[in-house]
């Protein structure tokens, strides 16, 4: 049950900032995503963005809850080996969950203002569905 609550909060969990999506990728701009998991829902702003030939990732987590009803803190982050192929995108995220890293392989893709991808890990798939944001 606790990994299963640390894979959910993991999933959720903080703010990242890589090298993302190939220039001109439809994947720019904002996005609510929504994890689908065991322990329910998990909604997120995801945002994509380019300033000066270089492209970010961050994800801001709506507030949540830990199994007591306490607030829990944004869990720290890393991202890697992000690729893009057309409007597919993958890349790797590593949470830190209380000292214990927790390893995510993102993939999915943008189909015009949709968004869909997998989140997988030890703990098995996880699907993400995603709307653009308008601007």
């Amino acid at each position: 049950m606790s990994r299963t609550i640390a894979f959910a909060a993991a999933l959720a969990a903080a703010s990242f900032a890589a090298p993302a999506l190939a220039a001109g990728s439809p994947a720019v701009g904002a996005w609510d995503i929504v994890a689908e998991t065991q322990m329910g829902k998990f909604e997120s702003t995801l945002t994509v963005a380019e300033a000066g030939g270089t492209y970010t990732v961050a994800i801001e987590d709506k507030p949540m809850t830990g199994p007591d009803g306490a607030a829990m803190p944004a869990m720290p982050s890393t991202v890697s080996d992000v690729k893009v192929d057309g409007n597919a995108f993958s890349f790797k995220r590593t949470i830190d969950f209380q000292g214990q890293a927790i390893a995510l392989s993102y993939e999915g893709a943008v189909d015009g203002d949709k968004l869909t991808a997998t989140a997988s890990s030890d703990f098995g798939p996880t699907p993400i569905t995603g709307t653009r944001k308008a601007s």
